[in-house]
């Protein structure tokens, strides 16, 4: 009986039933000389249990087990393999909700100020650098602090002196290139280092109009190569603010129309008066939506006029609220629009049109000046602004 059967038995049992389903569920990966091994140890093993061979079985559990784990040197690619999988399936979720549900999008400029805040910056005579409370702080409001001072002198190359990159979405950054191959880094997007942080101007350089525009209204600068750079010399200093992050829906117009006074994204595709560098193709914009097919918009300084009445949105209110003149909670209200024909206050949509309005009405280009967005180009309503939290945080209204 069971009961009465020794513990190095039961023991050994259970090591043969090991091995088996070792043997069993290993077989296809074992190499020929492991397979035979394994297979020779547990016929020894079935000896031994019939002698009762106490001192043999003590010896071949030990080997037994050594044999086995050792007999799958690929196991730990395989674990490694395992959790790259894993990680590619959590890939492949992530870019499939962002393809079709939800998407991240990083406010680029100023235009839809105060609703949204776009990359700021702004000089300071002094390192900015704060303490460590201070840098804490930073964190949550996505805030640099920029101290840059060359480590490298010579000239900067002449074919690209300067890059700009960007490491995830949160952290966009240049790269100076000088003659000799040497880069540094800055921790600012271009557009602000060469304009309020005044790179060309502390390395006795000029900005250069690349012919671009931006949604704010303001050129898009490169630099051109001036005086050699010193060792230890200023290159930028100041803070700045990365801007708003926010959720873009991609699955509500498919089956809703776009509403009247959501902020929304959309491409620029197809907008032939858009002008953005031609190796970045298509982008991506965020406006108010001012118009839908069929309106009749109107601009009467600093009011928005849509079929004949004043905009009652919500949104298009807090704009209304204040001038330029006397600004309400940084609204300033809307502005005419001008072009080689003159001032533009009134358009009428039509069918499959839709009309863009920045918040920052003065500091916007939108459709007053490049026209309707075609219905194609429409991605979604912005829903949440998730980062930096600041007075921002939560749903976008």
């Amino acid at each position: 009986m069971l009961i009465f059967t020794p513990r190095y038995l039961k023991h050994a049992k259970l090591l043969h039933k090991g091995v088996t389903r070792f043997l069993n569920y290993k077989r296809d990966l074992l190499p020929a000389s492991k397979l035979d091994e394994i297979e020779t140890l547990r016929r020894s093993l079935e000896d031994a249990m019939r002698a009762k061979d106490k001192e043999r079985l003590k010896m071949l559990n030990e080997e037994i087990n050594r044999v086995c784990e050792r007999a799958l040197p690929e196991a730990a690619p395989n674990e490694i393999a395992e959790n790259v999988e894993v990680i590619f399936v959590a890939i492949v979720i992530a870019l499939g909700i962002r393809a079709y549900i939800a998407q991240p999008f990083q406010i680029p400029t100023g235009s839809m100020q105060p609703t949204l805040n776009g990359i700021t910056a702004q000089a300071t005579a002094e390192d900015p650098t704060p303490g460590l409370a201070g840098k804490i702080g930073s964190i949550f409001s996505s805030t640099r602090f920029i101290n840059v001072v060359s480590d490298h002198e010579g000239f900067l190359d002449r074919q690209n002196p300067i890059t700009e990159h960007r490491f995830l979405i949160f952290m966009p950054y240049c790269l100076l290139h000088f003659a000799d191959g040497h880069t540094i880094k800055i921790k600012a997007p271009q557009r602000q280092l060469l304009d309020e942080l005044q790179l060309a101007k502390h390395i006795n350089s000029e900005p250069v109009d690349t012919g671009n525009d931006t949604p704010d209204r303001r050129a898009v600068w490169g630099l051109r190569g001036g005086e050699p750079i010193k060792k230890g010399q200023l290159l930028a200093r100041g803070v700045v603010h990365n801007g708003d992050h926010v959720l873009v829906d991609k699955f509500s117009y498919h089956f809703r129309t776009p509403t009247r006074g959501e902020v929304f994204v959309f491409t620029t595709k197809h907008i032939n008066l858009i002008t953005v560098p031609s190796e970045q193709g298509s982008q991506h914009y965020i406006k108010r939506l001012a118009g839908v097919p069929g309106d009749l918009l109107e601009v009467q300084a600093p009011l928005l006029f849509i079929n004949g009445k004043q905009a009652e949105e919500q949104g298009f209110k807090n704009v209304m609220q204040g001038t330029r003149e006397k600004p309400v909670d940084g609204y300033r209200g809307y502005s005419f629009a001008e072009n080689i024909n003159g001032r533009i206050n009134k358009i009428h949509l039509k069918p499959d049109d839709y009309f863009a309005m920045g918040d920052n009405s003065y500091n916007s280009s939108d459709s007053r000046y490049w026209g309707p967005v075609p219905e194609r180009n429409l991605v979604g309503p912005a829903l949440f602004c998730y980062w930096p939290i600041t007075k921002h945080w939560g749903r976008i209204r």
